[in-house]
């Protein structure tokens, strides 16, 4: 664990100098197989309608990083989706923010904030759970251990399904894609294994929420981010930069395609 608080310390050492900081099974849902989506034909009379897109969660929904100002991941998926056969064109609401952790985000459903942008949403984009994770790093810096991060995936973990059924009770049918998240100290060094363990769990636990919801999508997005050799990275050390986000766009088509979340012709 003394590893951890190395890295920790030098990637808080990192951040103070930059400009910018890291923020990083519903009974009512449709099935996923078959899915509305895997099987859609246009029908003869069919008017071309727009798509609702609502962005919910943190920086890498909001497109922090993206040098391009092309919406980060967010803008480049609604353009392709602009592509789909029988789509007009794409409706943005984004509400993420930098920053944001899973319990503001389930305080902003309790609240009622999301009602309205999820209710008229043909599809839900979410990131949420880095800045989580980061909360500790910064509050046990020089304490820190494993059992501290497996204490909040519990507490996590139960937000994240509250989430999914604050989302459902608003939108029983909406496609819910969520992506995990990825470890941003590999970019200072490999020989954090901890680290990576971390990461790892909070992605299975996203995971294994959204294998629950038969109109939930989990994109797995932590591969993209080893290190920096595809230069993936924003200057700030921590965001994708453009390039990153068309990565995770592509994965997130993939994953979708895999999921039947897609307009077929």
């Amino acid at each position: 664990m003394k590893r951890i608080l190395f890295i920790a310390v030098l990637a808080m050492g990192i951040l103070t100098g930059c400009s910018s900081s890291f923020i990083f099974g519903n009974d009512e849902a449709e099935p996923r197989v078959p899915s509305s989506f895997s099987s859609y034909h246009i029908p003869p009379n069919f008017i071309p309608q727009a798509l609702h897109v609502t962005a919910i969660g943190d920086s890498l929904s909001q497109g922090v990083g993206d040098e391009e100002n092309l919406g980060g991941y967010v803008g480049r998926l609604s353009s392709e989706m602009n592509n789909w056969p029988g789509v007009r064109g794409t409706a943005i609401e984004n509400t993420a923010k930098r920053g944001r952790r899973s319990d503001q985000l389930l305080a902003m459903f309790q609240q009622g904030e999301l009602t309205g942008p999820v209710a008229e949403a043909d599809y839900v984009m979410m990131t949420i759970g880095g800045n989580d994770i980061m909360r500790i790093v910064k509050r046990d810096l020089f304490s820190l251990n494993t059992q501290a991060f497996a204490d909040e995936l519990v507490l996590y973990e139960n937000r994240y399904q509250n989430i999914f059924s604050s989302i459902r009770a608003i939108n029983p049918t909406v496609p819910i894609v969520v992506l995990g998240i990825y470890n941003p100290f590999s970019l200072i060094t490999r020989d954090v294994q901890e680290f990576d363990d971390i990461v790892a769990s909070y992605n299975e636990a996203m995971e294994e929420v959204a294998e629950q919801d038969p109109q939930a999508c989990f994109v797995p997005v932590s591969d993209l981010f080893i290190g920096n050799e595809n230069l993936v990275y924003h200057t700030d050390f921590f965001h994708p930069n453009s390039k990153g986000y068309e990565l995770m766009t592509s994965r997130i088509l993939d994953s979708m395609e895999a999921c039947g979340f897609n307009y077929q012709s």
